[in-house]
């Protein structure tokens, strides 16, 4: 996908995952972290899970990395205009090679980073303190896919797939819920109208293919799954 094309559909979306506001305040609420406690986040984009985290548990700190400059400084605003820059750094970096340990580490759709879920959750394990969680979430197959939709998104696990490469890891699995459709429905939407609002005639045209091959393709095969793992 062109660059300029991603930006533009990212730009207008508040969580580049299929994450509503409902689900978002109650599996942020639900965080077990304390006071004090650190949270990395490792595939920030622009920082706005972090954020979420940050603002609903007092005194915790947190770091978000990324290689994106432009969406790590859209984080950086967001901080300070929610007076929250005191208490998280954006670092710009790659998240594979990145060393930190936290009491929460983050991996949100930035799996294929590292190379796998194995090799991404082998990671996280040694970012994560004694006795803290992870909360490692990304796409699988959740029905067998068309030969076109697979061409389109290319290989996936299967939701089992993703819990056995946690507990392969040494984690056990706290909670384990999945994104809904409606929540699939609404990212693809936010997506699309990045490109066909910027007014760029290829933009658009990309935006009514990617909705061809959502709608007619990937549709409820696509899965997203939302993992909190307690080391062992």
């Amino acid at each position: 996908m062109r660059e300029d094309f991603r930006r533009l559909a990212q730009a207008g979306l508040t969580f580049d995952a299929p994450l509503s506001d409902k689900h978002m305040t109650v599996l942020v609420a639900e965080l077990p972290i304390s006071p004090g406690h650190h949270v990395l986040d490792l595939g920030c984009g622009n920082g706005e899970l972090l954020l979420r985290i940050l603002a609903a548990h007092t005194a915790t700190t947190g770091t978000g990395v990324d290689t994106d400059r432009e969406a790590l400084n859209r984080g950086v605003l967001a901080a300070a205009k929610r007076g929250l820059h005191s208490r998280v750094e954006f670092v710009e970096a790659d998240v594979a090679t990145f060393v930190g340990l936290a009491d929460l580490v983050l991996c949100v759709g930035a799996s294929q980073a590292f190379g796998d879920s194995a090799a991404a959750l082998g990671s996280l394990r040694e970012c994560v303190t004694p006795g803290g969680r992870v909360l490692f979430a990304r796409a699988f197959w959740a029905a067998p896919p068309s030969a076109d939709a697979l061409e389109t998104i290319g290989e996936l696990p299967t939701l089992d797939e993703v819990r056995a490469a946690g507990q392969a890891a040494g984690f056990r699995i706290e909670r384990d819920e999945v994104s809904t459709l409606a929540e699939w429905d609404a990212l693809e939407t936010g997506w699309r109208a990045g490109l066909e609002t910027s007014g760029i005639p290829e933009a658009v045209a990309f935006a009514t293919l990617r909705r061809r091959e959502y709608e007619d393709g990937y549709r409820g095969a696509i899965g997203f799954s939302w993992l909190v793992l307690v080391p062992l």
